[in-house]
């Protein structure tokens, strides 16, 4: 029982090994492919699917996953839903920043969203909370290079520095004569999500500044938000947890706060022999997307090997029973929400085998032109290589079978935007021969009209938001 490897006597700790680190990255993973809903979304509870997907992603991408049915969908649905939250649209523009998708409009819709004080509060234009603050200027500083550092110490200065308690933590709520004094107290997640932003700001910016007077090191506010977080270690599973309850959220979070300012923190070990301790038998941590994915990024970044280059690694494959062979559409139906072309990822041609291929992608509503680029993923190996054209044309030669995955965005002329998962099936006999019996696919006048049908709903959102201004 890994119980008893990890806490092996009083006293004595007793670190998980890289076996133990390795099959549950596997377990968890395993875990999220078989519990991704037909959309290309997760979530445990209604409302959380953005904060959900965003996490999943980024264990996604820290275990190598950066092609396939299930990533280019979770990619997909992340680009085009519209989160009203500012932690949703902070997480929104993280994620597809680092899966590669153009965030020039995600990035200009947060910074938007900010309040007078060029901080930023639950929901658009709300009074400054630190976990939110700390959430969207993180996503703009890596979006935005050129992001202005005086607007950054401003935001700092209106949510972030003079809001620290005299324990060292941050609470929810910030700063406000009427907050109640149990919502006023430090917490393990807000005060995570800020130290993790003064962590960036520190290395990559600035070190400190002055408030109203007050003069602030960075080291010196950092170093005391974490000795408020090992406050809340428990001292004898060696989880972190209010009120000396540990979780596997509060964990996570909290490793990965001390990890980001001191790798070799001796407090790091134990805590992810916690996590590893409390994953469940069926790989995940308490039923929750968000949850297993926030674990999973504490585990050591990896490339784990995918044979047949399907976005599926093999030890996950073993893990899930199936074959190496291509075949990744497998895990998309058979919980009640996929309808290929409407909630899960589009076919979009066949190809064989060394003869030329040449496809054209169209797109209708919203104000031609159109240009079409890829996002994310991959068009498939070959000689002469695959080309998409700004004109939405794909051609190339194919030199390799199996199924190419990718994402691909159409922008109208008025800049609306609508992305879409698709693939190319390459095959050494004719393809309709090998497609998976038990997934529908899309023909082609489908695909066409899918494209068009999401651009078109970009288009009205965005108009709709014009008239409201």
């Amino acid at each position: 029982m890994i119980l008893t490897l990890l806490f092996s006597s009083a006293g004595v700790w007793a670190a998980a090994t890289p076996t133990q680190i390795n099959d549950a990255r596997t377990k968890g993973l395993a875990w999220l492919f078989q519990n991704q809903k037909g959309d290309g979304s997760w979530t445990a509870l209604p409302g959380l699917e953005v904060q959900s997907t965003s996490a999943v992603l980024d264990a996604y991408m820290n275990a190598g996953i950066q092609r396939g049915n299930s990533y280019n969908a979770a990619v997909a649905k992340l680009a085009n839903v519209q989160p009203s939250s500012v932690d949703g649209k902070a997480r929104q523009l993280a994620s597809l920043r680092r899966a590669g998708d153009d965030v020039t409009q995600y990035a200009s819709k947060l910074q938007a969203s900010g309040n007078l004080y060029k901080a930023w509060g639950s929901l658009p234009g709300y009074g400054s909370s630190p976990v939110d603050t700390s959430l969207a200027l993180t996503a703009l500083l890596d979006a935005l290079p050129g992001y202005s550092n005086n607007d950054a110490f401003a935001a700092l200065c209106g949510a972030i520095l003079p809001a620290q308690r005299a324990s060292g933590g941050w609470s929810y709520l910030g700063q406000g004569t009427n907050i109640p004094v149990a919502a006023s107290d430090g917490s393990i997640i807000p005060t995570a999500y800020t130290i993790l932003l003064l962590q960036k700001i520190n290395t990559t910016r600035f070190t400190g500044g002055t408030c109203n007077g007050t003069s602030y090191t960075f080291s010196t506010v950092i170093n005391n938000g974490i000795n408020f977080l090992l406050s809340k270690q428990n001292p004898t599973d060696h989880g972190f947890g209010e009120n000396g309850t540990s979780g596997s959220l509060e964990t996570a979070l909290a490793y990965l706060a001390i990890a980001a300012v001191n790798p070799a923190h001796a407090a790091l070990v134990p805590a992810q022999d916690y996590l590893i301790a409390t994953q469940q038998a069926s790989g995940t941590w308490s039923n929750d997307p968000f949850q297993t994915a926030l674990a999973l990024q504490t585990l050591p970044v990896v490339t784990l090997a995918d044979t047949s280059k399907d976005g599926i690694p093999d030890l996950v494959k073993t893990k899930l029973g199936i074959t190496t062979v291509a075949d990744g559409r497998n895990l998309l139906p058979g919980n009640g929400q996929s309808v290929a072309g409407v909630t899960a990822s589009l076919v979009v041609a066949n190809a064989v085998l060394n003869q030329a291929f040449n496809y054209t992608l169209q797109a209708s509503g919203g104000t031609a032109p159109y240009t079409f680029s890829i996002l994310s993923g991959s068009l498939p190996d070959g000689s002469p290589q695959f080309t998409l054209a700004s004109n939405g044309v794909i051609s190339g030669t194919p030199t390799a079978v199996g199924p190419f995955n990718f994402t691909y965005q159409v922008r109208d002329s008025l800049n609306a935007t609508a992305s879409v998962a698709g693939q190319i099936l390459v095959s050494a006999a004719p393809a309709e021969a090998i497609f998976d019996t038990d997934v529908p696919t899309l023909p082609e006048w489908g695909a066409i009209v899918m494209g068009g049908l999401l651009l078109a709903s970009m288009v009205v959102l965005d108009r709709r938001r014009n008239n409201k201004r």
